[in-house]
């Protein structure tokens, strides 16, 4: 069950960024912003804890890190998002993309 949850969260990953490199928002002027985040879809039973996990399965920091800004990014849809948040139906949230995410660690890395 776990293994398929594993896949199944690739797969949707894999979709969403050939959707994204598909997008006109790509060649928009605030194409920046549009690469920063995404959507993604949670569904029932899945928290951002496991998606976190999923991302960075080995890396404590930035799993934390990833929850942090996850949360910021659903302030004003979902007020009531925490790390443990279990929809009881399917629900997209938007995450930050890994590579923004990258470069914003290296800088924080480097204060």
């Amino acid at each position: 069950m776990r293994q398929f949850k594993i896949m199944r969260t690739l797969v949707l990953l894999l979709a969403g960024l050939i959707g994204l490199m598909q997008s006109p928002a790509l060649f928009a002027g605030n194409s920046a912003e549009a690469l920063a985040v995404m959507d993604w879809p949670l569904q029932p039973g899945e928290t951002v804890r496991d998606i976190a996990q999923l991302i960075y399965p080995k890396n404590p920091s930035m799993q934390k890190y990833f929850i942090a800004e996850t949360i910021k990014l659903n302030q004003e849809t979902q007020p009531d998002l925490h790390p443990s948040t279990i929809f009881s139906q399917p629900n997209v949230i938007l995450i930050p993309s890994i590579k923004q995410l990258s470069k914003k660690s290296v800088k924080q890395a480097s204060r």
